[in-house]
């Protein structure tokens, strides 16, 4: 009697322990930081993070546009999907004293790029880096 209380005990740990390790994985997402990349004349930057979660990945990030300079920041992604589809999307900061903080979920994907420019309130006008890679697979 007293081996089949302990048995029934170690199955109901085991089993807890299983449902346990999903709800785990998900409250620890695997995380990445990138940045800062900066516009070629330093007025503009952007860094933060890659988070892998369900249902895919999640840039976080800020952009900062430079107080004493004229102009705006903009930042710009573009992905590479696993279905090989690709993505885009563009942010732009004219505030000089807070940054544009973002977050772009993008799905399942292969690699994301970034660049830092410089321009107007409605558009990229130059001083762009060069495109950076923000994340990769394999690295």
């Amino acid at each position: 009697m007293i081996f089949r209380t302990v048995a029934v005990g170690v199955t109901l740990l085991i089993s807890s322990a299983s449902i346990a390790a999903p709800a785990a994985a998900a409250a620890n997402p695997e995380i990445w930081k990138w940045g800062p990349i900066s516009s070629s004349d330093r007025a503009g930057t952007a860094k933060g993070k890659v988070v892998l979660d369900r249902p895919g990945f999640v840039v976080n990030g800020k952009l900062y546009n430079l107080p004493g300079r004229s102009g705006c920041s903009w930042l710009k992604f573009r992905w590479v999907k696993e279905d090989s589809g690709k993505g885009a999307k563009t942010y732009h900061n004219c505030s000089k004293t807070k940054p544009l903080t973002f977050s772009l979920p993008t799905g399942y994907m292969l690699s994301i790029e970034g660049r830092v420019c410089r321009g107007t309130a409605t558009k990229v006008t130059g001083k762009c880096s060069s495109w950076d890679g923000v994340w990769a697979q394999g690295g």
